[in-house]
């Protein structure tokens, strides 16, 4: 059985890629059947195939990183972080993958009972059996950030301090190595990456494909100036060289994934995603939720915490079709357009000159990223004529 190794040394050399995410999750509710040992894994063994005690306390800016293999038969697997006092275990997280359908269950038992369940990410769960593959738990001040191969696919909030966790189990697959980098600085920087010292990963090019920083053009009204379409891997972190001032609009073009969860766009500051960056604007459309229709969510995060979310019931957006985004700024507000309509106004709530990055991430394929500097009338209507046709 593989030991833990833990790296206490400020990480510099090894890159490995990881991102946060900011959106907020829905979550079902608890299972009563539900355990987090083995009759949550439908391959039968005699115990977990990995237990280790964690001498030294967790603390924001952990890296845990898990490298195994998943056996042909597997249909679901599990990773728990364990608090045990005496006789008494809570999971303090409980990470649930289900291979067949993709997705990833997350809950917490606490004194014996289990919580609501969570199960909404912003990307599918992709992982093939027989191959190897890497986990990586990033501890920050909130929640579990989680990434499968370098790539976000999924957070989860604490429900039991951090500080509580001393031990780890791994139920139904092969484990090759479990490391815990501590200190790390940030992440991502802004090519995605991690950097970790002293620890050998493999290494994954290909899949997921690496993700897109990008200079957003800066031109007028007209409509010529934009770039051609271009497909930008997601998530996209994109630099506005010039900031976001009043009377400007931001336009993003793509198409919605086919069977979409959710996805967001982020106006922050900085494109980091941990430390958490103040976000003046969060937009995030969700698709299919347990409310029995799609939400629009709108939110902002400061001082630590999100606020308020402003929801709305429907919107514009359609899987497999394509969509055009436009934020404009007013003096006290954000519009909101989506293919010529105005869909929701958001009340700055924060200070919002200092904004210079977009971050975008989920089941989304985004084509085009362009800032106006001048808008005139026209491009704000509310017929149904799309705005991307001017």
């Amino acid at each position: 059985m593989p030991g833990v190794k833990q790296t206490n040394e400020n990480p510099t050399k090894q890159k490995r890629k990881c991102f946060g995410c900011c959106c907020c999750y829905p979550k079902r509710k608890k299972s009563e059947k539900q355990s987090f040992l083995l009759n949550e894994i439908d391959h039968k063994n005699d115990g977990p195939a990995y237990s280790e005690e964690i001498v030294q306390s967790l603390t924001p800016g952990c890296c845990i990183i898990i490298k195994g293999k998943i056996r042909s038969e597997c249909k679901r697997f599990a990773i728990n972080f364990l608090s045990v006092r005496g006789a008494k275990t809570d999971v303090v997280f409980h990470f649930n993958p289900r291979l067949a359908l993709r997705y990833i269950v997350r809950n917490a038992r606490i004194n014996n009972s289990w919580g609501d369940e969570e199960t909404t990410s912003v990307e599918k769960f992709h992982i093939q059996r027989n191959e190897t593959f890497e986990l990586q738990f990033v501890t920050a001040e909130r929640e579990f950030l989680v990434a499968l191969d370098g790539r976000h696919v999924c957070a989860f909030v604490y429900r039991i301090p951090l500080e509580r966790i001393n031990k780890i189990e791994v139920v139904g697959i092969i484990v090759e190595a479990v490391d815990v980098i501590r200190n790390l600085k940030s992440y991502p920087s802004v090519d995605g990456a991690i950097d970790v010292e002293g620890v050998e990963h493999k290494q994954v090019s290909n899949y997921p494909p690496g993700p897109t920083s990008f200079t957003v053009p800066l031109g007028g009204g007209d409509a010529a100036q934009r770039i051609g379409d271009q497909e930008l891997i997601v998530p996209v972190t994109a630099t506005l060289p010039k900031g976001f001032q009043v009377g400007w609009q931001l336009e993003i073009s793509g198409r919605i994934k086919i069977l979409p969860a959710a996805f967001y766009v982020n106006l922050q500051v900085g494109d980091k995603l941990w430390p958490h960056p103040v976000i003046p604007l969060h937009l995030n459309p969700r698709f299919y939720t347990s409310y029995g229709n799609h939400l629009f969510v709108r939110n902002s995060w400061e001082n630590g915490s999100w606020g308020a979310e402003e929801r709305t019931a429907g919107f514009q957006f359609t899987p497999g079709r394509k969509f055009h985004l436009a934020i404009r700024k007013h003096p006290d507000h954000f519009a909101v357009w989506v293919d010529g309509t105005l869909t929701g106004e958001f009340l700055f709530r924060t200070e919002v000159d200092d904004i210079d990055t977009v971050y975008i991430h989920g089941d989304i394929h985004v084509f085009n990223i362009y800032m106006r500097d001048h808008v005139e009338d026209k491009y704000f209507t509310k017929s149904k004529e799309r705005i991307d046709s001017l």
